[in-house]
């Protein structure tokens, strides 16, 4: 049981990551200064940081 929650905490994290990063590179292509989709991407990525983080402590 707790192996399958550590594989999806990875999952969730690596995802939050991906995600946040793809974000953040659209926002930025459109030209537009720091707003709230590119504030968005970052809480993403950091989300994904501290999940991977505590996912370190689990083990």
């Amino acid at each position: 049981m707790v192996a399958g929650v550590r594989t999806l905490n990875y999952v969730f994290s690596v995802t939050s990551i991906v995600l946040g990063i793809a974000l953040i590179l659209f926002m930025l292509s459109q030209r537009t200064d720091f707003n709230i989709g590119t504030g968005i991407g970052v809480v993403l990525v950091l989300n994904g940081i501290v999940r991977l983080w505590f996912a370190q402590d689990d083990v």
